[in-house]
């Protein structure tokens, strides 16, 4: 990695890394409640899904800190080039987003506070059902 701060990594680099990092969290807390593989795969796929990106960007924004926000706010606002087929614009540019700020929180060495945020009432709210 170069010497940028990670708030200013490219997009690319903060969403590449920001999917890996959660979907590996994702499934080690799947993994943690089932070891069923038809149950842990559907699990997962409901809670990296696009959708669930944009909900947990939408619950989380209120407990960001400004440099937070501007890095969620610099992926969402990128190019859009491809997107899934069942998920919308909007939904997409907010799961970019969250994908760069768990980046960013990954490069930063702030790990503990994705956990934390992960952890929140919202995000909870959220990902509870998808465990059950």
């Amino acid at each position: 990695m170069s010497d940028t701060p990670p708030e200013y990594a490219p997009i690319f680099t903060l969403s590449y890394l920001g999917d890996a990092w959660y979907e590996l969290w994702c499934r080690q807390l799947v993994l943690q409640r089932t070891d069923q593989s038809r149950s842990v795969n559907r699990r997962v796929v409901g809670l990296v899904r696009c959708e669930m990106q944009a909900q947990l960007a939408e619950s989380l924004h209120p407990f960001l800190n400004v440099t937070e926000q501007q890095v969620f706010q610099r992926g969402k606002n990128s190019k859009v080039v491809s997107r899934p087929k069942n998920s919308s614009v909007k939904d997409y540019r907010a799961a970019t987003g969250f994908e760069c700020l768990v980046g960013y929180w990954y490069l930063s060495h702030q790990l503990d506070r994705f956990l934390h945020m992960m952890q929140t009432d919202p995000a909870q709210h959220l990902i509870q059902p998808l465990l059950q």
